[in-house]
């Protein structure tokens, strides 16, 4: 593969994860991505493709044409840069990435940041200084586009390239600036997990977030940190969170149901069955209960036997007959 296949390649999978991360969703490494079937082998090839395709311009002449017939194209744009790098005419490739960002329609928004994500990359490879360089361009980002999705893609440029203490001078300055958003100080609990942050220093996070979130975030923000430290290896505190929680709303079971969903993926029987044993013998509303013992008897048909199937129908019928009386 040519070296500009390579940085376009690089450019293009760097976009994808940025993307996700814009989507707000919680990844806690590429293999949760490809568990959760947003990273999937046939996402790459695609893209390996995309960027090996024989009819690719390879001459400065055809990617102009290519640009005047697609003037909002930032995959073509990007293609560009990639190939001027390719050349080591890194002005060059600034330079398109200027008029990328002064051609592209103002109404789209998503293949302009694009660009910027991309004009990012750019100076992180080649800028000199590369912090400085990079800075610069993001100053700029922050004034045309939505300036969330553009600390968030910085953030995804540090996390992928590993510059792991600039991601977390970012954050400091995110979670001031963004101090209500919920997914922002669940993105910080993520990146301090995947670090290996002390437990005080998780929880010094939590207690600063709590302290900024309005009341109606707070059960989701906690439950979010408590799935993500069962997942990066500290689902003892996942379960003090989710303890104190069920405390609180003994009847919330969309939080049992998360918190049993996590025993599972750990897979000790005997804690996952006493969890399924304390929820089926709460006072809750038939519905709710219909729903906690399908999916307990789902459990014993994948990891009991039928002598545990029949005991937990049994429990249902009980159930039923007590709240039928």
């Amino acid at each position: 593969m040519k070296n500009h296949q390579k940085l376009l390649l690089m450019f293009l999978l760097l976009l994808f994860v940025v993307l996700l991360i814009l989507e707000m969703q919680i990844v806690t490494s590429v293999q949760d991505i490809v568990e959760r079937g947003a990273l999937r082998e046939q996402d790459i090839s695609a893209l390996e493709e995309k960027a090996l395709q024989k009819d690719k311009p390879q001459t400065l002449d055809e990617f102009e044409m290519l640009v005047r017939s697609s003037p909002n194209s930032s995959f073509i744009w990007i293609n560009y840069m990639a190939f001027l790098l390719d050349l080591a005419d890194v002005e060059k490739a600034r330079s398109v990435a200027e008029r990328a960002l002064k051609t592209i329609n103002i109404r789209e928004e998503e293949e302009k940041l694009n660009v910027w994500v991309a004009y990012f990359n750019l100076e992180n490879e080649c800028g000199c200084p590369r912090e400085h360089a990079v800075n610069k361009i993001f100053q700029r980002a922050v004034q045309y586009c939505d300036p969330k999705k553009v600390y968030l893609a910085l953030l995804g440029m540090y996390e992928i390239t590993e510059q792991h203490e600039l991601a977390d001078e970012l954050f400091e300055r995110m979670t001031k600036r963004f101090k209500t958003s919920c997914k922002i100080w669940l993105r910080r609990i993520q990146f301090s997990l995947k670090q290996g942050r002390d437990v005080q220093y998780i929880k010094s996070i939590i207690n600063r977030a709590l302290l900024s979130l309005p009341q109606s975030k707070r059960i989701k923000f906690l439950s979010q940190t408590a799935i993500l430290e069962f997942k990066c290896g500290v689902p003892e505190e996942g379960r003090s969170i989710f303890e104190l929680l069920l405390r609180e709303y003994p009847k919330r079971t969309d939080l049992w149901s998360v918190y049993i969903d996590q025993e599972v993926r750990l897979g000790d029987t005997d804690v996952i069955r006493a969890l399924f044993d304390r929820v089926t013998w709460l006072s809750l509303p038939p519905k709710k209960m219909k729903f906690l013992f399908k999916k307990y008897l789902a459990y014993e048909k994948s990891h009991g036997d039928r002598e545990r199937m029949e005991l937990v129908m049994q429990k249902a019928t009980e159930y039923s007959k007590i709240s039928q009386a």
